[in-house]
């Protein structure tokens, strides 16, 4: 084994393949034996004989006798279309082939080898193969990787430095290893978010909506598409349904609020509010009727809200929609005409003002 490796069983399926974890490489060991080496590098799923001396086989790397060996198809396939993208001039078919074995060791099926090539075609291989293995670091495993740069195929023209960057700044928000394998499914296009950008929400959430550290952490954890947000709009959502509402913070976080639409809170709210169901509490907190919580107003379908919220059908909803609407687009207009007269009449206080001296 070389030196400043250990080979371990992988986390990954299929149980029978191995990884290979570097801990520290030793001086004068080849930089391309683990295409991560230049950043840091804690895996490598490569182990070719042009990197260490020894063929797949004795190296420890068995084909799983499940899956059929990489076909010379496969590697003609993504060869053709590296050269559609102008790329054959990078790398020849031997290193190619290499890492299309890499792929296959990290657990990709050929079909799933050629959807990842699909992805960023002009992408280069080896910045393919560092992204991948650095998601697979985080616990993914093959299916749930390719389905999340499926959903956001900009992470791969990240470096694999800036995705472990990423990566350690949301534990830090206390985002668990579980919690953070979810976001990478769910929403990996958080990983290309700017460090102001997170901040941001963060900020929003502690200063301006006044929740607590472990409340923002939980907000993250159950919603964490609030990232992708712009902050004035979670801070207005927040502010309507505290203040027009009268929901307290630990209701707003149990209810997942910010992954509901605010126009969809909004008519909800103001549907049953209308048919004498829903009430703003005074200043003491106290309402004449007992309002449903929050989480029972969002958290349901359309059709569940109606028959066990609202006690009305979708045809007086629908009207309702459409008439709040108008009603809506009327007060801009008129927020908008009250605007221009107020400047018109601070422009013509100037005027006299200067005409006077």
């Amino acid at each position: 084994v070389r030196r400043g490796c250990r080979r371990v069983p992988s986390t990954h399926p299929p149980v029978t393949r191995q990884s290979w974890l570097c801990a520290s490489p030793s001086a004068g060991s080849p930089a391309s034996f683990c295409p991560l080496l230049s950043s840091g590098c804690r895996l490598a799923f490569v182990a070719s004989s042009e990197w260490s001396g020894e063929s797949l086989s004795s190296a420890g790397w068995e084909q799983d006798s499940k899956e059929p060996a990489l076909s010379g198809k496969l590697l003609e396939a993504v060869r053709l279309s590296l050269a559609e993208q102008q790329r054959q001039a990078d790398i020849g078919s031997s290193e190619l082939g290499k890492m299309l074995d890499s792929f296959s060791d990290m657990g990709f099926s050929n079909a799933q080898i050629m959807q990842l090539f699909r992805l960023q075609p002009k992408l280069a291989p080896q910045t393919r193969l560092a992204v991948v293995s650095e998601l697979l670091l985080l616990g993914l495993d093959a299916d749930s990787t390719l389905r999340a740069l499926q959903k956001s195929p900009e992470v791969l023209r990240m470096t694999a430095q800036q995705l472990r960057h990423r990566a350690d700044y949301l534990r830090r928000l206390d985002l668990g290893e579980e919690n953070l394998q979810q976001v990478v499914i769910d929403c990996p296009s958080i990983f290309t978010l700017s460090w102001k950008k997170i901040d941001a929400v963060v900020r929003v959430f502690k200063e301006k909506c006044v929740f607590t550290v472990d409340q923002v952490t939980e907000i993250l954890h159950r919603c964490p598409n609030v990232l992708l947000e712009e902050p004035h709009d979670l801070e207005y959502k927040f502010q309507y349904v505290y203040f027009r509402m009268g929901v307290k913070h630990k209701a707003v976080v149990k209810s997942d609020l910010f992954r509901t639409p605010i126009a969809e809170v909004k008519n909800r709210h103001i549907f049953l509010e209308r048919l004498g169901l829903y009430q703003t509490p005074d200043k003491k907190g106290q309402t004449q009727i007992v309002n449903p919580k929050l989480k029972e107003i969002i958290r349901v379908s359309e059709g569940d809200f109606l028959v066990k919220i609202a006690h009305s059908s979708l045809q007086e909803f629908e009207v309702f929609k459409k008439l709040l609407a108008q009603e809506e687009e009327e007060g801009d207009q008129d927020i908008a005409s009250e605007e221009t007269d107020s400047a018109n009449e601070r422009e013509r206080e100037r005027s006299d003002s200067e005409e006077g001296n």
